[in-house]
């Protein structure tokens, strides 16, 4: 049997797996798309860029093809969040367009399949203070309009993998660079067809922009809707919510309350260039990183879980939150910054701030919100 070096395409529904074996110029949907390349894969799918043809129009779709393990379960669960749940988003364009969804069968089974708009991936990782309270501000619209409490979606992936850009395709340019970046030579092994991914480049931005471009420019998508829930919530197992301490305990929870402690933990990777916590260890571990870079408590109905039962000793000679923002931003940056997360990184969840408040009353919030409206008012290039 040979190796395969991205999904294990061999691999069975029965095993947990059943990945669909796409190839290039395969049609899909009875012929309303064609495959032109591979832009990834993940746990439960891989996802294909393909176009449509409309009369003398071309439309270009990014496919995401779950596993044949867990279509039905995410035809049942996310399906009537995603496309059939009427979420009215204060800005459409930060979030994924879901315009429908079909099924296509493999030697594996049956698959679900999503269809949406392309996004590039941002080039580069740094930080610029103002951009990042920019893309701040445009994570808590869209999470805000998902914990509403007539919708109550938990998004569950808001992470940095996740945040994305609508492609540039001011004239020719996606088609343009689709044309110079063809996809690789399909291989075959154990007679399926295997393509390397080649994610979309084209977004012509850099998280060190200059704020006319950040705000003239960027147009920020939150994606990775794919673990998205509605109440009753509950921990995926395999899904990592950045270490959010209550899907850490024996008897894990989760809430719209993990997305927030999400948000803190991207907004500290955005401005500084490295994750909060780097703990791979037990889940007491973890929490007891999160207790020391924290400094914060845990809290007292927690004392008879086992994981809060096996917590380490206090490392004392651990950084701060407070002291690792100073070492990357300077006094003032520091202590906006610092402010802002600490109503997000707190290790009870219902101590953590709603996002209704972080939207309304929060300085750093209404910092991108004032970037955004300054800079859209005035003739710049």
């Amino acid at each position: 049997m040979g190796s395969f070096p991205e999904e294990p395409l061999s691999r069975s529904a029965a095993d947990g797996f059943g990945y669909f074996p796409a190839d290039i110029n395969q049609t899909l949907d009875e012929g309303t798309y064609t495959i032109i390349r591979k832009l990834g894969w993940g746990p439960r799918s891989s996802t294909w860029l393909a176009w449509e043809k409309d009369g003398d129009d071309t439309w270009y779709w990014a496919i995401q093809i779950f596993t044949a393990a867990v279509s039905k379960e995410v035809e049942a669960k996310l399906l009537p969040i995603l496309i059939e749940r009427d979420i009215n988003f204060s800005d459409p364009s930060a979030v994924p367009i879901f315009p429908e969804s079909f099924r296509e069968t493999s030697i594996h089974g049956e698959h679900l399949c999503l269809v949406m708009k392309p996004t590039p991936k941002v080039n580069g990782l740094g930080y610029r203070f103002m951009s990042s309270s920019f893309t701040t501000k445009v994570i808590v619209e869209v999470l805000d309009d998902l914990h509403e409490e007539e919708v109550g979606v938990m998004h569950a992936g808001v992470r940095l993998e996740n945040l994305k850009l609508r492609p540039n395709t001011f004239g020719n340019n996606l088609q343009t660079h689709i044309g110079e970046n063809p996809p690789a030579n399909t291989q075959i092994i154990d007679g399926l067809p295997v393509v390397h991914s080649q994610p979309l480049t084209n977004g012509k931005v850099r998280w060190n922009d200059p704020m006319p471009k950040v705000v003239d420019c960027w147009q920020l998508v939150l994606a990775g809707f794919g673990h998205a829930q509605g109440a009753p919530y509950t921990p995926e197992s395999g899904v990592d919510y950045s270490s959010a301490p209550e899907t850490l305990l024996e008897n894990p929870t989760c809430g719209l309350s993990t997305d927030i402690w999400m948000l803190g933990c991207l907004i500290f990777e955005l401005l500084t260039g490295s994750p909060l916590l780097t703990s791979t260890g037990t889940p007491s571990e973890r929490l007891g990183e999160i207790r020391d870079v924290l400094q914060n408590c845990i809290p007292g109905h927690w004392l008879g879980d086992a994981t809060v039962q096996a917590l380490p000793k206090e490392n004392t000679s651990m950084q701060s939150l407070e002291q690792r923002l100073k070492q990357n931003l300077t006094e003032d940056e520091a202590s906006t910054a610092y402010r802002f997360l600490h109503k997000c990184l707190i290790i009870d969840p219902a101590a953590r701030a709603w996002s209704e408040y972080l939207l309304l009353e929060d300085q750093w919030v209404e910092e991108g919100q004032q970037c955004s409206c300054g800079f859209k008012h005035m003739n710049l290039n």
